[in-house]
């Protein structure tokens, strides 16, 4: 009888996301550098144990290209100035290039990325490993409205229904949808949008005022990306309840959320089947602070109420420098 040939990584992930019984839950994992810096070889090793099913290393090779993870100041390539105060993480926007509306008119986004800024080797990367799942994109719409004009401008913006956000709105897409043909260039399976739209308890903005405002421009943009035949992944952090149901009709296929932020149970009574969750393990309670074994059944919560017997789960998890390694060997370990 022959043998039935092993499922690739690539097929495995398509099928999780599409429903059609992949072989396992496919394997993902995000890392910041300071947690990448804390462990060394060590971490190394686990990875080289435990393979990941998605491609690595080709967001962190074009993320605007400015040295986001390290301590100081810099001025990235949008015109932002930002501080970190400890390297290995993310640090806050101080300067904004659009503080004042004043400088939209003539505030020219840097198309200079796309046209040429990305390194030329992302299409050989992809080649070599095409057994791998491979996104690119984390297009960010929300959060790059935040840095160009500020946070607490934009929030009580868009409580006041101001057109003036709208144009700021509509620059950032625009960039954007030239940003999604650069990324249809290549032989990828999915593009990414990023924008954290959660708090710990609740949506940071009505969820009408979301709708009216973001919604269609999302839209827009998944729609080019469906029309190239990708599939639309989806990452934001905190509470986002209120927009999966508009998340999933405008064309996300696959969604990266901080599901423990939520009501598991209430997640799955709603949208189990009708989305791939795309993880992420508890980074704020479960993975810091408690055991390997905690870990292991908050996998098994996750898969009793987010999966189908057809797929729809992928496991992911992003671990900081607050979680012990043995903790990080469970998340790799939990999904199967």
């Amino acid at each position: 009888m022959k043998q039935q040939e092993t499922m690739t990584s690539r097929e495995r992930v398509r099928r999780a996301v599409l429903f059609e019984q992949p072989d396992r839950v496919p394997l993902d994992f995000w890392l910041l550098p300071g947690t990448g810096w804390q462990y060394g070889p060590q971490l190394d090793r686990l990875l080289a144990n435990y393979p990941l099913d998605f491609l690595q290393g080709l967001m962190t090779a074009v993320y605007d290209q400015s040295p986001w993870f390290k301590a100081g100041e810099w001025v990235d390539p949008w015109g932002v100035r930002w501080h970190n105060h400890q390297s290995g993480i993310i640090g806050q926007s101080i300067e904004h290039p659009i503080a004042d509306y004043a400088a939209l008119k003539n505030y020219e986004p840097p198309y200079h990325l796309i046209e040429g800024g990305y390194p030329p080797n992302i299409a050989q990367t992809i080649a070599d490993r095409r057994d791998l799942f491979a996104y690119g994109g984390f297009l960010r719409t929300f959060e790059r409205m935040q840095w160009l004009h500020g946070v607490v401008p934009v929030l009580i913006e868009l409580a006041e229904g101001s057109q003036e956000l709208r144009a700021l709105r509509d620059l950032v897409v625009e960039y954007n949808l030239q940003e999604i043909d650069m990324w249809l260039k290549y032989d990828l399976d999915a593009v990414c949008f990023s924008d954290d739209w959660g708090s710990q308890q609740s949506l940071l903005i009505d969820p009408n005022s979301w709708r009216a405002v973001f919604k269609d421009s999302y839209a827009k943009m998944i729609d080019k990306v469906k029309g190239a035949g990708k599939l639309v992944f989806f990452h934001s952090d905190g509470y986002i309840m209120d927009i999966i149901e508009d998340l999933i009709e405008i064309g996300v296929d696959a969604l990266n959320s901080q599901v423990w932020c939520m009501d598991l149970e209430e997640l799955g009574n709603r949208f189990n089947g009708r989305i791939c969750f795309w993880g992420e393990m508890d980074r704020q309670q479960i993975m810091p602070l408690g055991s390997p074994d905690d870990i292991f059944a908050a996998a098994q919560q996750m898969k009793i109420y987010l999966s189908t017997p057809s797929g729809g789960l992928i496991g992911e998890g992003e671990p900081g420098m607050d979680v012990p390694l043995e903790n990080i060997e469970a998340l790799l370990q939990c999904w199967n």
